[in-house]
C-alpha cells in the first residue's frame, strides 16, 4: 500500500511540473498573432504581453485580439505583472 501511495505522488507531483510550463511575454507582434492562430484551441486561453508591445493607443492589441475574437474567444480580463500583462479569454 505504501508503493502505491509513493506512485500516486510522484505521478501527481511530475503532472503538475508539467503543466506548469510558462511561455515568455510576448514582444513581437507577428510572434503574438501567429501563437493565437496556431495555437488557440482550448475552451480557457492566457496570453501574455510584454508591456513593450502594450502601446498607448492600444493598436498592437487591437490587431491581436482581431484574430482571438475571429477564433470565439472573449475577453475575461487580466492581470498586470512586472513588465508584462496575461490577458485571459474564454470560448462559450
Amino acid at each position: 500500500m505504501r508503493i502505491i501511495y509513493t506512485l500516486s505522488t510522484l505521478f501527481f507531483l511530475i503532472g503538475c511540473i508539467e503543466n506548469k510550463k510558462e511561455m515568455d511575454a510576448f514582444t513581437s507582434l507577428e510572434d503574438a498573432r501567429n501563437y493565437v492562430t496556431e495555437s488557440f484551441n482550448e475552451k480557457e486561453e492566457t496570453l501574455l504581453v510584454s508591456d513593450e508591445l502594450n502601446d498607448g493607443m492600444g493598436l498592437n492589441m487591437a490587431i491581436i485580439a482581431d484574430g482571438i475574437l475571429k477564433k470565439g474567444y472573449m475577453p475575461d480580463g487580466f492581470e498586470q505583472k512586472d513588465g508584462y500583462r496575461i490577458y485571459k479569454y474564454k470560448k462559450e
